[in-house]
């Protein structure tokens, strides 16, 4: 039996009596009685601390017994060390706090299963991370600006992503989006061509452009939702796969209007998720300072392709094989798209919220490649192999909980989604219905390469809006520094600019609509159109169309000033998030219109379902567009009105409509979201 068995027994049993010779005679030969009161005596260290950390000191547990000389037994003590006078490093910490949580987990799961209380803890992985990363600024000319928002240390986070491959991403949606946009006004020039070539009236050759406009707006909702869920890259790939198909099905359906309408279903069931996530992709790659230029390209980009083709539509569709040429062309570059896409578009989905690995105990270390949100990462493979990862077509996994499917529809409805949705109705829409009735109006007089020619106006007063509105707060402090003069102009809007912008568009587009009605009302006779001026119609159309697109570019800065307000937190990734929900609720919504537009202002003009008809005094085209002017204008006064008195209130009623809990759909997984929309990620 050791000393140390002895001290434990001497604490568990009472001292027995001492002796008067035991109190009287000491023996040096005898161990000292532990047992004496007199004995024990508290643990006092009498030498200096030591000046360096290491070798730790001895220490002994309090009551530890010493000699009657009173020195320190060694064969009592067992040397132990310290506890550290000092924090570890910071990587041992981040090790130790992981591996803390992991077991906390395990034990909370335990205790789940035996069903007794525990203690609830809650972490936060981002604070944890965010105490060993730095905060990160650009490199070369943007090397003092402060990174937003800030990467990951993971290589595979899209912003972390070389430049080539961001730009060759960017590049490849980008061809799509041109594409896509070329097929929308495939028909503006040709629609009487095809009406008589499947001899339908001039409302179903109408309802080619109009249907796939309809059906885009209602995938562009579900592929943002989607997107949440499994990513983006499987729905590009998914909407793709119909675009091609669609327009392969439509180089060979000229004498069957079934099949061409289905041909342009499939075509319409693809563009929605090339209108609604293309942008939020390129937030996905792209640093705030270096977006502003890539959403500036791809608006230019998408506009000139809409309007711009109906130019060429109507030349190349006088040949024998008429309208069907246009999609052999689109065929042709869509061989291009589809390996751009598949091999060059990797997933942008990416969840930064979770930047250290949780892992279980007795894992070998906790700095192994994560799984964050379903994105897996081997950083073992080879090169090759990375690569194919990389490329898979599902690789991202988010929580598909009620909060995930109700954050873009709630975004759909908030006050100033509607507002803006409303103020730019009849611009927009009107710009779309009669560019659909051109051929309608004209064909009678003109062919399609002289009815093509006519949407000239269009193209290039909203390419010329929309590269003002983008490209000039880029280039406008670069101006100001050069010529004072322009320092008055502000760089970025404000509450008067809006007020002024929106003004000006709904101003342009009043002018736009009466001028076509008018003028057009004016050159029919008995039922057709001889002489007119096309110059005229073209600027008409112009107009209008720089009054939508003005009304357009006003909507992204309204919708980051609610957003700005109704937020809580200083989340910029949630407010981010929200904007792009917001915005592309807007084009959602206008998008649903103009192809009803398409299809019922035909209706309104045509005098009867043959398609060489109209109303012979021209009434019916006159009294409707004066119906949609009045209704502009009156529109844009009670939304000035309520922006005006209201601004704050509507801001506010922006946060309650995201306010999941209001609408009691959420269930018990959600309960414990509490507050704005906006506070929530």
């Amino acid at each position: 039996m050791d000393s140390r068995d002895i001290l434990g027994l001497s604490m568990a049993l009472p001292p027995p009596p001492l002796s008067r010779k035991d109190l009287t005679t000491k023996d040096p030969s005898r161990t000292p009685s532990i047992t004496s009161p007199s004995d024990i005596r508290p643990l006092t260290t009498t030498s200096p601390p030591p000046n360096r950390p290491l070798p730790p000191t001895p220490s002994s547990k309090k009551g530890t017994a010493h000699n009657r000389s009173g020195s320190m037994s060694s064969t009592l003590i067992s040397p132990r060390s310290p506890p550290p006078t000092r924090p570890s490093p910071l990587k041992s910490q981040a090790s130790l706090s992981t591996i803390s949580e992991a077991r906390s987990e395990r034990a909370s799961s335990l205790g789940k299963k035996s069903g007794h209380s525990r203690l609830q803890t809650q972490s936060s992985w981002t604070s944890l991370a965010s105490t060993t990363r730095t905060i990160k600024y650009g490199r070369g000319k943007h090397s003092d600006i402060e990174l937003v928002p800030q990467p990951s240390d993971d290589p595979e986070d899209p912003l972390n992503w070389p430049r080539w491959r961001k730009e060759s991403s960017f590049f490849a949606l980008l061809l799509v989006v041109a594409l896509n946009g070329v097929m929308k006004t495939a028909f503006i020039s040709v629609n009487a061509e095809a009406a008589n070539g499947h001899r339908v009236s001039y409302i179903a050759a109408a309802a080619l452009t109009g249907v796939p406009l309809i059906l885009s707006a209602f995938t562009g909702l579900i592929s943002l939702v989607t997107s949440r869920i499994c990513g983006k890259r499987p729905i590009y790939l998914i909407s793709l796969s119909l675009v091609f198909i669609g327009t392969i099905w439509n180089t060979s359906v000229r004498t069957s209007y079934s099949q061409c309408l289905a041909a342009r279903v499939f075509q319409g069931l693809g563009w929605g998720a090339f209108d609604t996530l293309v942008h939020s992709s390129i937030y996905d790659m792209f640093f705030e300072h270096e977006r502003d230029l890539r959403v500036s390209i791809y608006t230019i980009v998408a506009i000139t392709t809409t309007w711009g083709p109906p130019l060429l539509g109507g030349i190349s569709s006088r040949g024998p094989t008429g309208f069907e040429l246009q999609f052999t062309i689109l065929s042709c570059f869509l061989v291009l798209a589809v390996p751009a896409i598949a091999l060059g578009v990797p997933e942008t989905a990416y969840d930064r919220n979770c930047t250290l690995p949780r892992i279980d105990e007795g894992s070998e270390s906790p700095y192994k490649a994560s799984m964050c949100q379903g994105i897996r990462r081997d950083r073992i493979i080879d090169t090759i192999n990375d690569y194919i990862v990389k490329i898979k077509p599902y690789s991202y996994r988010g929580s598909a909980d009620m909060v995930t499917f109700l954050q873009a529809p709630r975004a759909f409805i908030a006050p100033t989604t509607l507002i803006l949705f409303f103020t730019s109705l009849f611009p927009y829409s009107s710009l779309w219905a009669f560019s659909s009735s051109l051929s309608l109006l004209f064909h009678s007089t003109y062919t399609t390469t002289t009815i093509g020619v006519l949407v000239t106006g269009p193209w290039l007063l909203a390419t010329a809006t929309a590269a003002l509105f983008t490209l000039l707060p880029l280039f406008l402090p670069r101006l100001q520094s050069q010529f004072p003069v322009l320092a008055s102009i502000p760089t970025h809007f404000n509450n008067k600019l809006n007020t002024v912008a929106i003004t000006a568009g709904s101003l342009l587009a009043f002018i736009g609509i009466l001028a076509f009605s008018l003028h057009t009302d004016a050159r029919i006779h008995d039922g057709e159109i001889l002489t007119t001026n096309l110059s005229a119609i073209s600027f008409a159309l112009g107009l209008l169309a720089a009054g939508a697109y003005v009304l357009d570019a006003i909507s992204r800065p309204l919708i980051r000033l609610s957003t700005a307000s109704a937020s809580s937190s200083n989340n910029h990734t949630v407010d981010t998030r929200t904007a792009n929900d917001m915005a592309t609720g807007v084009a959602c919504w206008k998008t649903l219109f103009a192809g009803i537009f398409v299809i019922a202002v035909p209706s309104g003009i045509s005098k009867s379902p043959r398609s060489s008809e109209v109303l012979s005094s021209g009434h019916g085209l006159r009294d409707m567009c004066i119906g949609f002017a009045v209704a502009q204008v009156v529109i844009v006064a009670v939304a000035g009105g309520v922006w005006w008195f209201f601004g704050e209130g509507v801001r506010r009623w922006d946060g309650r409509v995201m306010k999941l809990e209001a609408s009691g759909v959420v269930g018990k997984g959600t309960s414990g979201r509490e507050g704005s929309f906006f506070d929530t990620d």
